[in-house]
């Protein structure tokens, strides 16, 4: 791989990981705005829908990240098959 090729994999990498931790990020924020309203079993809503749900959707965010990865390393020549 040529060097202008491998820069511009790690800065398409690197782009790839700021809007992973962004998308989290996001993602974790908007259920911290869920915290304290109502009430299910005696804790507040919000943390029983962060408990229960904010792990799958942090897993679909690393799946998310995974492909996008593949994508770029498959336009680089680097994949495994």
């Amino acid at each position: 791989m040529a060097d202008a090729d491998y820069t511009q994999r790690w800065r398409e990498t690197a782009i790839l990981a700021a809007s992973t931790v962004a998308v989290a990020t996001v993602v974790i924020l908007l259920f911290l705005g869920f915290v304290g309203s109502g009430d299910a079993e005696g804790y507040p809503t919000g943390f029983v829908l962060a408990a229960t749900i904010l792990p799958f959707l942090l897993v679909a965010v690393v799946f998310w990240s995974v492909r996008r990865q593949d994508v770029i390393d498959r336009r680089h020549g680097l994949f495994e098959d």
